[in-house]
């Protein structure tokens, strides 16, 4: 540590000391599940408002569905789903404490992948696959349905494909081909689930070879940040790419 001119050491920026721990080990899942929350406020914020819907999103409109399209049963329902995220986080503290300051180094670091991870897929599937990337892009969308729907994205689909598809699939699988295996097995199987979901229902794309290999990419990309960087990370990192892609449109 370097001193100044009247001998006191100086001391590191606080923001350099606090990403170099932030990087140094995976965002715990205490930190992660609280980190998460304002993608779920500003998601069903603007579901309650009417604004845009995730079209993956299953779970949501199975929820609405549910409730029979009433606006107070829906309500009820958000309340007990609240109720369990408390108890979970209640559960999570026995794992880890809650980093309130990890919060920015989260945003950073998750916009530098959502920036990144286009450009580099699109590189591997032209430099080694030999595809021309291709996605259907949809007509230019206000901003607040693009905050909106890449919440959802973000918390939704980093919620069913990596912390249920591929972390569940992983612990069944353990046992059968070992811990090693079943990751990656289960990597491949979730990020394959994750690209057919965008081509099926009523909101679903139109199928194509090149878009259906893309989003493969795109799952085993959030599926290495899930797994390496934890679920926070992960989360943040696809709401922020959609947000930079539905804005290009």
């Amino acid at each position: 540590m370097a001193n100044d001119r009247f001998g006191a050491r100086r001391r590191p920026p606080a923001t350099a000391g606090t990403l170099t721990n932030h990087l140094s080990g995976r965002v715990n899942p205490l930190t992660s599940a609280l980190l998460v929350f304002p993608l779920f406020v500003g998601y069903q914020a603007g579901i309650l408002a009417s604004r845009g819907q995730n079209g993956v999103d299953f779970i949501t409109r199975g929820l609405v569905e549910l409730c029979a399209r009433s606006l107070e049963n829906y309500l009820l329902l958000l309340g007990g789903i609240v109720l369990v995220y408390a108890a979970v986080l209640v559960l999570l503290r026995r794992r880890g404490r809650f980093s309130p300051r990890a919060f920015g180094p989260v945003l950073l670091e998750s916009s530098f992948y959502a920036l990144s991870m286009g450009s580099l897929i699109v590189f591997v599937m032209h430099r080694v696959i030999g595809v021309a990337p291709s996605l259907a892009l949809a007509q230019s969308t206000a901003l607040v349905d693009i905050l909106v729907i890449s919440a959802g994205a973000g918390l939704h689909e980093e919620l069913v494909f990596r912390v249920g598809g591929m972390g569940v699939l992983a612990w069944l699988l353990a046992g059968l081909i070992g811990r090693k295996q079943a990751w990656l097995a289960a990597l491949l199987l979730s990020s394959v689930a994750f690209s057919l979901a965008h081509h099926i229902g009523p909101a679903g794309e139109a199928f194509s070879f090149a878009a259906f290999v893309y989003r493969v990419l795109a799952g085993v990309f959030f599926a290495l940040v899930y797994r390496v960087r934890g679920f926070a990370v992960a989360a943040w990192t696809h709401a922020l790419y959609d947000v930079y892609v539905l804005c290009l449109r």
